[in-house]
């Protein structure tokens, strides 16, 4: 039915696009506080879009583990100081407390499934 939200499922044309730096991001799942179309109480997961040939800001999550995996594009990963490379089909864990940075080192986009536990709030 047209205009029923559902309630455990979402898809990328319902998940509302957020430029960051270095990055677009699209939150499927998550908190009230997150612009995303099916609320979770324990995590937070969505896309990542990296244009090609760029890097995120190196970041570091006080509170929540982070979980990747790449599904386009190529690059590498640095987690604390340790550099390692990405492809599709690789994950990666980004500890608590632990500086991480992506790098897109290709001519297309780097595109990645991210999970969070417990939940984040982008923006806060």
């Amino acid at each position: 039915m047209k205009g029923v939200q559902n309630m455990y499922t979402t898809n990328y044309d319902t998940a509302e696009l957020m430029q960051l730096p270095g990055r677009d991001v699209r939150v499927f799942i998550g908190t009230e506080k997150a612009m995303c179309p099916v609320k979770s109480d324990h995590m937070t997961m969505g896309l990542t879009t990296v244009p090609a040939n760029s890097d995120m800001i190196p970041h570091t999550h006080e509170n929540e583990e982070e979980i990747i995996f790449v599904i386009e594009g190529e690059g590498e990963v640095i987690i604390g100081g340790v550099t390692e490379p990405l492809k599709p089909y690789t994950s990666a864990k980004f500890p608590i407390g632990v500086e991480h940075q992506v790098r897109n080192t290709g001519d297309i986009p780097m595109r990645f499934v991210f999970m969070f536990n417990p939940i984040f709030t982008f923006g806060r």
